[in-house]
């Protein structure tokens, strides 16, 4: 059995505990007549009360109870009452051993249990395997509660904790093998001789071919575009089929992928070669789809980058043109006066031009008011020349690495650039007689038909047209192929074999009509609804807070919903509440939770040894002060260790299942019963950076918030007898097209221990 730590002595412990609540003591310890009949059979009220609360005990949670073990009060009670005996019975109860072991005897016989044997560890592995294919092992508690219930129907008694840990982390460990399995088995021995040189040092550098292909582009130019396809380029070569991770759990695969990422080659080098090589595969399959979507964000923020050279340009000029503007404003000014004046007076209005400002300056300031003046729009001709020149070497490069396709709508704006990929091909030596213009916007159009001189024409178009593949993949009318920021939106929702499966199997899991028929003629009728009240409404002049008079509409302004009295109860709360660290409320609340033990170490699944730095760390991602600062702002860590420990232990499903934690442990506190039914929820979205450690970035580099994951936190309105929270129910989101920017929160202490 291997011995990795899947699950904490917390998790076993509360697998394997007596209920104490009464929902669950109702549901699991309440005898039928059968089972009081079975009790009766037993002289005196200690044995009954024991023998009683063993069978509940070998029902749920399914287990033997030690001899030493305390019975919690209220299950006890529980239990007595039934019987009508007092709880302080089972004080005397079982004085011999023998007792006790012929009553275990008797409940098996009777009701047919059975010890865990060594052929249910093998039965147990083969329908535990499908179970863990779906999970990973920060939901490996998910496994051994399959693995409790499943024996628990078959009325085997669970076997001790240490003995359900071997198995769940050997059917965790079966899952890994079949992953790399299936990654590998299409694996011909040149790709797998490929795979393996991934980890060589690359030619003239220090790092492996892996490393290098793995590096961030940079700043938006041609030669980063060229890098980003000869990585590209590189890990294509390779030939894997993306159909091959298509059964693989997503959450498997990324766990691969993000231990391709943090592994370093040597690591890599010494693992077995089925494990190091379904990690490679991953990691390239992931990698090839990253470098696809950086260089589409290259090419887009080129594009922004000439838009925003040319409105610097105009606004320099602006500020160097101003006291030129101003001079001209005052002229315009004094002249006007002059003429008014004239009219006026029926003066000779010649004379007071001459006089005010004089012939020859007002030519003179006419003329240069002519320089100065600006165009209304965007001169789009001389904008395409300045960009012409970058565009035109990025052009060849990104048109030609990459395979385009568009939905009916955007056909003209893919056919022009399938041509213009057909000019470059040929070197410029085959342009149409005619340019297409029309899938492009109207001032573009005109500028290009604008053009007199051919070369200039062509080069307009050439500038107009990437420009608009760069708009159409924004708007993903165009998508491009092996991409996942820039895919097909019928790619981004769910397969149609699947939906239609769920179809068939009952109602769709959506709190809307399964048709969008149904659903337009649902909100229709209800619209028109809405309109006939408000209309008979008006005519009776009783909208609320509306007045109708004439042709005008006078809506009241809103008041505040929230009574005077509970704003000062309100402060009255904030001011009984302590003064403290917000490290030290964090550390409270994980005494309270144990929510850090959902932070597990991505190779081992254990938790943290140190607590605290991982309370820091975590601290540095919510306030945004980032590991460098938190560093020098606290003792209980280096950035070293904060950034390692960012590395293994700050992911996606472990935030997630943090929250997990923290959302039942308030659903179990009293209070939660007052909040109502489980219909309403607050929301909201943090954007927590796990993209790895970095100290800064570089211009044009991805930046930190734009490598990490967007959590959705709610705080749920729910009855006393809603079902724990489940995180893979609520997944975050990655941001598709645009980074997600951190909200501003509330100020925090200066985050010294």
């Amino acid at each position: 059995m291997p011995r990795r730590r899947v699950l904490t002595d917390e998790q076993l412990e509360e697998l394997l505990a007596l209920p104490a609540t009464e929902p669950v003591l109702i549901r699991h310890w309440t005898l039928s007549p059968a089972d009081l009949a079975a009790v009766e059979r037993r002289r005196r009220d200690p044995n009954q009360l024991g023998f009683a609360l063993q069978l509940c005990a070998l029902r749920y949670p399914g287990r033997l109870l030690r001899s030493d073990e305390a019975i919690p009060a209220p299950a006890l009670r529980f239990v007595a009452d039934q019987l009508g005996v007092a709880p302080s019975a089972l004080t005397v109860y079982a004085a011999r051993a023998q007792t006790r072991r012929e009553q275990l005897d008797a409940l098996r016989v009777a009701f047919g249990f059975a010890m865990f044997a060594p052929q249910h560890k093998r039965e147990s592995l083969a329908w535990l395997l499908p179970v863990a294919l779906g999970t990973v092992d920060v939901m490996a508690v998910a496994v051994a509660l399959i693995l409790i219930d499943g024996l628990r129907r078959q009325k085997i008694l669970a076997p001790g904790p240490s003995v359900i840990e071997r198995l769940v982390a050997a059917a965790s460990l079966l899952a890994e093998r079949h992953v790399a399995q299936q990654l590998t088995r299409p694996l011909s021995p040149a790709q797998a001789e490929a795979l393996d040189a991934l980890l060589t040092t690359r030619k003239g550098t220090s790092i492996s071919v892996l490393a290098w292909a793995r590096q961030p582009s940079g700043v938006p130019t041609h030669r980063a575009l060229a890098r980003l396809i000869e990585q590209r380029t590189v890990l294509s070569a390779i030939a894997l089929d993306p159909a091959g991770a298509e059964g693989v759990h997503p959450e498997r695969l990324r766990k691969l992928v993000r231990e391709g990422a943090r592994f370093t080659a040597q690591h890599l080098r010494a693992l077995s070669p089925l494990r190091r090589r379904a990690t490679l595969a991953a990691t390239v399959l992931d990698t090839i789809t990253r470098l696809t979507d950086d260089s589409v964000a290259l090419f887009d923020r080129a594009i922004g980058r000439m838009f925003r050279r040319a409105e610097t340009c105009e606004r320099d000029a602006l500020v160097r043109d101003a006291r030129a503007i101003n001079d001209k404003v005052r002229l315009l000014a004094k002249l006007g006066t002059a003429l008014i004046a004239t009219r006026d007076s029926g003066a000779d209005w010649q004379e007071a031009v001459a006089a005010a400002v004089g012939w020859d300056k007002l030519a003179r300031s006419v003329a240069e008011a002519e320089r100065l003046a600006r165009p209304d729009k965007t001169d789009l001709p001389p904008l395409a020349a300045r960009a012409w020149p970058v565009l035109h070497r990025l052009g060849p490069l990104f048109l030609g690495s990459l395979r385009f396709r568009a939905v009916p709508a955007a056909a003209a704006a893919l056919r022009a650039v399938e041509l213009l990929l057909a000019m470059y091909e040929s070197g410029g030596q085959k342009w149409p007689p005619s340019l297409p213009t029309s899938f492009l916007r109207p001032a573009w159009r005109e500028a290009v038909l604008g053009a007199e001189a051919a070369n200039r024409r062509r080069r307009v178009w050439e500038v107009a047209t990437l420009l608009a593949l760069r708009d159409r993949l924004r708007a993903g009318d165009i998508w491009v192929e092996g991409s996942h920021q820039w895919r097909a939106v019928e790619h981004q929702l769910i397969p149609p074999a699947l939906f239609a499966a769920m179809r068939a199997a009952g109602p769709l899991p959506v709190a809307v009509p399964a048709t969008a028929e149904a659903y337009l003629a649902e909100r229709r009728a209800l619209l028109e609804q809405r309109l006939a009240e408000v209309s008979a409404k008006a005519a009776a002049d009783r909208l609320e807070d509306v007045r109708i008079a004439g042709d005008e509409l006078k809506i009241s302004p809103l008041k505040a919903i929230t009574p005077a009295e509970a704003e000062a109860l309100a402060d009255r709360l904030y001011r009984m509440i302590p003064n403290l660290r917000i490290t030290s409320l964090l550390a409270e609340v994980d005494r309270w939770t144990g929510f850090i033990d959902a932070f597990t170490h991505l190779h081992s699944g254990a938790p943290a040894e140190d607590r605290r730095v991982v309370l820091t760390a975590v601290l540095a991602d919510a306030t945004n002060l980032g590991l460098t600062r938190m560093a020098e702002a606290c003792s209980v860590a280096s950035y070293r260790q904060l950034a390692w420990t960012g590395a293994w232990y700050l992911r996606e499903e472990t935030y997630r299942q943090g929250l997990a934690v923290l959302v039942n442990a308030q659903q179990r506190q009293p209070l939660a019963a007052l909040f109502g039914a489980a219909d309403v929820s607050s929301s909201d979205g943090q954007h927590f950076p796990t993209g790895g450690p970095r100290r800064s970035c570089r211009s044009g580099q991805r930046p930190l918030w734009a490598r990490g994951l967007r959590a959705v936190l709610h705080a749920s309105l729910r009855s006393p007898g809603a079902v724990p929270h489940d995180p893979t129910f609520r997944r975050s989101r990655l941001c598709d097209r645009r980074p997600a920017l951190s909200r501003g929160g509330s100020e925090h202490r200066h985050p010294s221990h």
